[in-house]
């Protein structure tokens, strides 16, 4: 196979630039719309399986109710006829509070029923459980910590809500040197673990993206849908809105073309046809290009060389397509002539008008 001439292989290049610059505007209209698309589905789609629940409980505060360091002769302290004092023991109050801190509701129905719910205080003996709070008015109720035996303090299964909470006090005697420890009873189904903490939790809730991209297959379907038509509409009025303010710039030029002194004065119809299709589809810019290629001898005697290819101005290749820009289509329009040793030359005439109606357009566009 003969390879291609230089020159061919160049104005290929060119040809393939600038169809990427004509059509770079729908091809990233379809990139954003594409990207838009992949991560709806992606985040959608990532969020399909249900989260998990979690519950937590806190303590929230420690008191000591007696603390008496040092032992003072004849002081007697009893509570529920045990000598606190004599038998080393002492009273404390765990002021704690039970929160569902996870992304869904918490049921009855997720409750093991064969379990207790509650906890279990080891190395300490619970003498009381008193509600203090709660979030709502039903759990304020429902929930009703008491005390089970002399170290489990039981819940009654109610729903707790994501975010919700019940608080109360707690009362432990124990003795002085061990420290209790509280432990977590019971199963929710979903839960792995209940965590007992001393530090206070922040309720996670579901966060923005789940709660954008949350819900089931069919809810997912419906949000794809709906995305899918925005998307239409949204693109639909950009097109809308491309498609009038291009109407309005080519009403714009055609009433300017029908005002210019300048056109008038052209004597060739042909001519008067070119500098209006130029105008009328690339503006000033395409008037600017035509009058760069004409006054260029070496860029016309390239064009010429490239068996009519179009060899464009400057930075704005895209600007004029071949149709009405080839040097055939120029000498045709008489804008170029030949001479006797077949070397293309701008009419001169047409330049002089080219530039007046340049100055023409700069002078309106001042005015509006």
């Amino acid at each position: 196979m003969a390879a291609l001439p230089e020159s061919r292989i160049t104005a290929q290049i060119k040809n393939l630039g600038r169809w990427a610059n004509e059509h770079r505007s729908g091809a990233f209209a379809a990139l954003t719309f594409a990207v838009s698309v992949s991560l709806a589905l992606f985040f959608g789609l990532s969020n399909l399986s249900e989260p998990d629940p979690q519950m937590t409980y806190e303590i929230v505060s420690e008191t000591d109710v007696l603390d008496v360091r040092t032992p003072v002769e004849d002081l007697q302290i009893t509570f529920q006829n045990e000598d606190i004092q004599g038998e080393k023991l002492n009273l404390r109050i765990y002021a704690m509070r039970v929160i569902n801190n996870g992304e869904v509701d918490i049921l009855q129905t997720q409750f093991d029923q064969d379990q207790t719910w509650g906890l279990q205080v080891i190395g300490g003996r619970v003498i009381e459980a008193r509600p203090i709070e709660a979030s709502s008015s039903y759990l304020n109720e429902k929930s009703n910590p008491q005390v089970f035996s002399e170290n489990i303090v039981q819940f009654d299964q109610a729903i707790v809500e994501k975010g919700q909470f019940f608080a109360f006090n707690m009362l432990v005697v124990h003795s002085k040197d061990v420290t209790p420890k509280i432990v977590a009873l019971g199963k929710i189904a979903g839960i792995d673990e209940i965590v007992v903490t001393r530090v206070p939790v922040e309720v996670e809730g579901p966060g923005f993206l789940s709660d954008l991209f949350g819900g089931g297959w069919a809810v997912q379907l419906v949000r794809a849908i709906l995305f899918l038509i925005g998307a239409a509409v949204i693109l639909g009025l950009l097109a809308a809105a491309v498609v009038f303010y291009n109407f309005l710039t080519v009403t714009l030029r055609r009433r300017r073309v029908g005002n210019s002194v300048v056109m008038k004065t052209l004597t060739s119809q042909k001519q008067r046809d070119l500098l209006s299709e130029v105008y009328l589809n690339h503006g000033m810019t395409g008037v600017s290009d035509l009058r760069e290629k004409l006054g260029s001898s070496e860029r016309l005697e390239l064009e010429a060389a490239t068996l009519g290819t179009v060899v464009l101005a400057g930075e704005s290749e895209f600007r004029i397509p071949p149709a009405y820009y080839s040097a055939g289509s120029l000498e045709e329009a008489e804008a170029l002539t030949r001479d006797e040793e077949e070397v293309l030359t701008a009419d001169p005439e047409f330049q002089e008008r080219l530039e007046l109606f340049l100055q023409e357009l700069s002078a309106s566009r001042r005015i509006f």
